[in-house]
């Protein structure tokens, strides 16, 4: 049963990179206490996973890339959630470890991978971009810009020849938009009607490229109006939004079978890899405009507030969640490194 009772209206789109302001009215339509617990676990995990991942490539046990997803969890929790992932699919872009989490698997099967281990969610063959679990109906993260966005929409268009009821959504960052892909499909899903959901991910930045350099709409939903399909621009820093929106989202693109645009506007904490130093193309002073709407400080207010948990209690769920994670960490380490003769194994030449 649904525990979205009534839909917010689209954050009002600010000047620059600041934030917009706090969507209040989203706070009127009621999440239960176990869904928002159930939230808060989620993200704290996503955000402590990304903590200790980070330690982990320092310490030189990861190699290649890592890209952060710290500071976009409310996108990930709101929207996943809101898929049936027995019959709904999920394609993702290159920061994709929140999204495969989120998707039931297990944070040990994604060290694995990261470590390069063969009990690795991809066998350690595919690393921080490459998550993938057809099991879970996660087909996998893409290195490419823009790359799953035809996937997707393949995906959305089998759906719909063998007459299931299931849906894909695609996750891509605001820089996919620039690519050839982006529209080739986007006119396709419209002109055959594809029940897929195009989510791009506005964290403000192409790599270092901010948006009002490298986009001629900083509304990047006014750029996704010209085929034909329908769009919304939402909070992706405020969990009740996305959570309202997908929920209602997802059930009219599958009532509908029609593709859908969602931009969900948020900020990663992190560089854009690892080794980005953001300060050298963002100020310090919109670093912290958007930490003061930081996802999880939105929840945590809200749930301290209306006295569902004391700051005692969420600091004890934080301490619970990373000691489960550092066990998790210390299992990946374990795992054995694939054989050398499993290297053209699951690979297509």
């Amino acid at each position: 049963m649904s525990v979205v009772a009534r839909k917010p209206g689209p954050p009002e789109s600010a000047a620059g990179n600041a934030p917009h302001a706090t969507a209040t009215a989203a706070r009127n339509f009621p999440l239960d206490t176990a869904t928002l617990k159930h939230y808060l676990r989620q993200m704290v995990t996503l955000r402590e996973f990304e903590h200790l991942g980070e330690r982990e490539f320092k310490n030189g046990l990861i190699r290649g890339y890592y890209h952060s997803y710290a500071g976009q969890e409310a996108v990930g929790v709101g929207l996943v959630n809101a898929l049936d992932l027995h019959r709904d699919y999920i394609v993702d872009h290159y920061r994709d470890h929140g999204h495969v989490l989120l998707s039931g698997v297990e944070p040990k099967l994604v060290y694995a991978e990261l470590f390069g281990r063969r009990t690795g969610v991809s066998k350690g063959k595919g690393g921080s971009m490459h998550m993938y679990s057809p099991e879970h109906h996660f087909l996998g993260g893409d290195g490419i810009v823009g790359g799953g966005i035809s996937i997707a929409t393949g995906v959305g268009l089998a759906l719909k020849q063998q007459k299931q009821d299931g849906i894909c959504v695609c996750f891509f960052g605001d820089g996919a938009l620039d690519t050839g892909t982006f529209h080739e499909s986007m006119n396709l899903a419209s002109l055959w009607q594809i029940p897929v959901v195009f989510i791009c991910v506005n964290n403000m930045y192409s790599m270092g490229t901010s948006l009002e350099r490298h986009s001629s709409l900083p509304r990047l939903v006014d750029r996704a109006q010209g085929y034909g399909v329908p769009t919304e621009q939402i909070d992706g820093q405020d969990v009740w939004a996305t959570t309202a929106a997908a929920e209602r989202i997802f059930r009219q693109v599958r009532e509908q079978q029609r593709p859908y645009f969602i931009e969900a506007l948020t900020y990663r904490y992190q560089g854009h890899g690892i080794h980005d130093k953001p300060l050298n193309y963002r100020s310090l002073e919109e670093e912290t405009a958007w930490h003061a709407r930081d996802p999880l400080k939105l929840l945590t207010d809200y749930l301290v507030q209306e006295k569902v948990l004391s700051h005692k209690q969420i600091e004890q769920l934080r301490t619970e969640v990373v000691a489960s994670l550092e066990a998790d960490v210390a299992e990946a380490k374990q795992a054995p490194e694939p054989d050398p003769e499993e290297l053209l194994q699951d690979v297509t030449l």
